[in-house]
C-alpha cells in the first residue's frame, strides 16, 4: 500500500473517527483529550480573496469577514502579471490599515526568480506569511527564499505523509508549517508532525477542515492559526464560535459536531460496525 496519496487519506477518515470516539468515551473534546495550551486561536478567512474576484469584490468580502469577527485576511495571488497581484495586495492593506493581519497565498504558481522579486516587494506590507510561493516539494527553494526575504514562509498543505513534512522541517523551509490532518493520514500522523515542528519551535497553521484543526491548534505549544473555510458547515448542526479574531475550542465531546439532515441526504450507502464484547 502507498504511504502517501489517496490510500493515506482513506485511512485518515477512520483515524479521525476513532479519535472522535475515544474523546466521546472520555466525555471531553479532542483538544482537551490531547491537552490544550489555550481555548482559542487566531483565525483568518480565505474564501473571500480568490483570483476570480475583482478588487472591489475582495474589499467587500474583507469587510464581511472582519464584521463576522475573523482575525485575518488571506489573498490569493499568481496572476500572469505580477503587478496586478501587488496592486490588489496594496489596495487591501490600505483598506484595512496596518493593524489587520494579512497573508498571501501563491498556490505554487511562482518560480524562484519571481518569488524572490515579489518577496522583496511584499516585505513592505508586513504580512503574517507568504504561502506556497514555490512547488510544494521544493524544500531547498523555500529555505533559500526564506533566507532572502523578511516575510515568513508558510507551506505544507499539499504534502501527504509525515516523511514529506519532516523534509520541510529538516531543511528549515518554513516558519509556519501547514499540515492537513485528512491529507497526511489523520490525527495520529498529524501529532507526529506537530512533535517534529515543536522541536524546531515552528509556528502552525493547519490547512482547511477547521472543524478538526481547531482542536489540534489549541493543543500545539507555540503560535497557531486556523483557516476559516465555511464549505463544510452545511454538513453539521453546530457552528464554531468566532469572536474578536479568535476561533473557540468546542466544549462538546469529541470533535463537537453532529451530522445535519442535509449531510444524511448526501449519504449514498451506510454500514453499521458493532464491537465484539468479550465472553
Amino acid at each position: 500500500m502507498s504511504r502517501t496519496g489517496v490510500s493515506v487519506q482513506t485511512i485518515a477518515a477512520f483515524d479521525i473517527a476513532l479519535w472522535d470516539l475515544k474523546a466521546r468515551s472520555a466525555n471531553v473534546s479532542i483538544g482537551k483529550l490531547l491537552g490544550v495550551y489555550r481555548n482559542s486561536v487566531p483565525c483568518y478567512n480565505t474564501s473571500g480573496g480568490y483570483l476570480n474576484a475583482s478588487t472591489a469584490e475582495v474589499l467587500a468580502n474583507v469587510d464581511s469577514s472582519l464584521n463576522k469577527g475573523l482575525g485575518g485576511i488571506k489573498l490569493k495571488v499568481g496572476q500572469p502579471d505580477l503587478q496586478r497581484d501587488l496592486d490588489r495586495i496594496a489596495a487591501v492593506r490600505k483598506h484595512v490599515g496596518s493593524g489587520v493581519p494579512m497573508m498571501v497565498d501563491v498556490n505554487q504558481q511562482w518560480d524562484y526568480s519571481r518569488a524572490l522579486r515579489a518577496g522583496h516587494v511584499l516585505d513592505e506590507f508586513n504580512l503574517i506569511w507568504l504561502e506556497e510561493p514555490l512547488s510544494a516539494y521544493d524544500y531547498v527553494g523555500h529555505a533559500r527564499l526564506g533566507d532572502q526575504i523578511v516575510t515568513p514562509i508558510a507551506t505544507g498543505e499539499m504534502l501527504s505523509s509525515v516523511a514529506e513534512c519532516s523534509e520541510l522541517i529538516s531543511h528549515n523551509s518554513v516558519t509556519f508549517l501547514q499540515p492537513d490532518a485528512p491529507r497526511v493520514g489523520g490525527i495520529t500522523p498529524f501529532l507526529k508532525i506537530a512533535t517534529l515542528a515543536d522541536l524546531k519551535r515552528l509556528k502552525l497553521a493547519p490547512h482547511f477542515v477547521m472543524e478538526i484543526h481547531i482542536h489540534l491548534a489549541c493543543a500545539y505549544p507555540h503560535e497557531a492559526w486556523v483557516e476559516h473555510i465555511e464549505w463544510l458547515e452545511p454538513a453539521f448542526n453546530e457552528r464554531l464560535e468566532i469572536k474578536d479574531g479568535q476561533m473557540g475550542l468546542p466544549n462538546s465531546a469529541g470533535l463537537g459536531f453532529t451530522l445535519s439532515e442535509r449531510a444524511r441526504e448526501w449519504c449514498v450507502a451506510s454500514e453499521r460496525i458493532q464491537s465484539h464484547q468479550p465472553k
